[in-house]
């Protein structure tokens, strides 16, 4: 049974936006590839933003990602950020390519096109290049979720098995009729149909998993301010104190719901603040797998083996909910990214839990259900709020539903397949400017 790869959504990524960050940073190094490849001679360069990208654009540092992947900057390169690769450019106002210098002013040659309305896809940005000749060539690219990107031209492409629409039902009546768990079935695919093999498989997830740690400790040590107009205070840090002073005294909510929600905090500031961090699925809902598995851990004490096929279960969740529908906010919500992701984290914990097939099935569609219908509505196109607050609530909303999953008998009524099917319809249907534009919602109400 081919399905498609976990790490097609578990990856890593820079914050604060899978879409906006890390799509557009792919981007602008495909752009770069493309102009060293052909050897090409540039006069200049001119990046427009468009729907989603051209609203939020500056709050997600969409224009910084695209400039800093156009000067050369990998994710590996941890001793730089792009806002520094930015900063440099911004200063010299040149950009570096294949030892070319390229005139660049970023105020000119950067356009927030919030007019175009007929694009391909709401996070869509057009490189036009200025050959020496005078000549000049489009291309246009879009960042479709969880930092994929795709050329315009191949944005419909229908005829390939990899888009054909997967069905949970079918999957886990696949393991039922050959015998094997999920786990032996996410080492398989891998294996068969990405090359993967077992060990790099392991190799891979422990090192998602070590990332996924270092962004809760950093998180519950960093004090200061959130980069960005909001000047938001980070809390994690102090709401970590305050929970470890008050241990004994401790009434409201059990123990591990308040860690899970202070950890959740944590990572989303660690994203907020454009650090490294692994996309489950965006980056934006980035701190809800992460402390749902820390605290099972925590809990249980669970070794490092079992936490990590609890991510596996999450990454299959995710991966499968991607190609059948989208992880987009600026395609379908915050439904698509928060929603998601406490789908992935209560199946993964209901996995933890020693829950069968059906459990895990329902775990999942009970919290992608009750995230139906959830606006993307950053606040100054900033991933600070609502956006950290919901990884806190997404990551009740998890274990929540892992429980009702593990205390029910009777037959669930409605399928993760059906709700997924939903949540695409309601993102149709969904006014653009609830979509990540920062025009409704929050956004339109706040005032600084």
């Amino acid at each position: 049974m081919k399905l498609p790869s976990i790490f097609s959504i578990l990856k890593v990524g820079i914050g604060p936006s899978s879409s906006h960050t890390l799509g557009a940073l792919k981007i602008g190094q495909k752009i770069r590839k493309y102009i060293i490849n052909k050897n090409i001679k540039i006069k200049s360069i001119t990046i427009k933003l468009m729907g989603s990208f051209a609203h939020t654009g500056k709050g997600h540092l969409t224009h910084k990602a695209a400039v800093a992947g156009l000067n050369g900057y990998k994710l590996k390169d941890i001793d730089k950020t792009i806002n520094e690769i930015y900063e440099v450019v911004e200063k010299e106002n040149i950009l570096k390519i294949n030892s070319t210098n390229i005139n660049f002013i970023p105020d000119k040659n950067i356009i927030y096109d919030k007019k175009t309305t007929e694009i391909p896809h709401p996070n869509t940005i057009e490189f036009e290049l200025l050959f020496n000749d005078n000549s000049i060539e489009n291309i246009v690219y879009c960042s479709i979720g969880a930092g994929d990107i795709k050329k315009t031209e191949n944005l419909n492409e229908n005829n390939s098995v990899e888009n054909k629409k997967y069905s949970f039902e079918d999957i886990f009546k696949y393991c039922d009729s050959n015998n094997i768990d999920l786990i032996q079935l996410i080492e398989n695919n891998e294996k068969k149909y990405h090359s993967i093999r077992k060990n790099e498989l392991y190799n891979r997830l422990n090192k998602i998993w070590q990332i996924m740690q270092q962004n809760i400790e950093n998180g519950l040590n960093n004090s200061g301010v959130l980069p960005g107009s909001l000047e938001l205070k980070r809390r994690a840090k102090e709401m970590y104190e305050a929970f470890l002073e008050n241990l004994r005294n401790w009434r409201l909510l059990s123990r591990q719901i308040t860690l899970a929600n202070i950890y959740a905090i944590s990572v989303a500031e660690e994203n907020a603040s454009g650090e490294i961090i692994i996309t489950a699925p965006t980056c934006g809902s980035a701190g809800i797998l992460p402390s749902a598995l820390k605290i099972m851990e925590e809990r249980y004490h669970l070794t490092k083996n079992k936490v990590i096929k609890g991510l596996m279960i999450a990454g299959l969740i995710g991966a499968v909910i991607k190609k059948n529908g989208s992880v987009s906010g600026a395609e379908v919500g915050c439904q698509g990214e928060v929603g998601v992701a406490s789908s992935m984290a209560a199946g993964a914990i209901c996995y933890l839990l020693n829950g069968n097939l059906k459990q895990i099935q329902n775990a999942s569609e009970i919290a992608l259900e009750h995230h139906l219908g959830l606006p993307c509505d950053p606040i100054d196109g900033l991933v600070q709020i609502p956006c950290i607050e919901r990884n806190g609530v997404g990551v009740i909303t998890s274990l929540n539903a892992a429980n009702l999953a593990l205390m029910r008998k009777s037959e669930q009524q409605i399928s993760l397949d059906q709700v997924v099917d939903v949540m695409m319809e309601i993102g149709n249907d969904m006014n653009k400017k609830y979509k990540e534009t920062a025009l409704g919602g929050l956004a339109k109400k706040f005032k600084k």
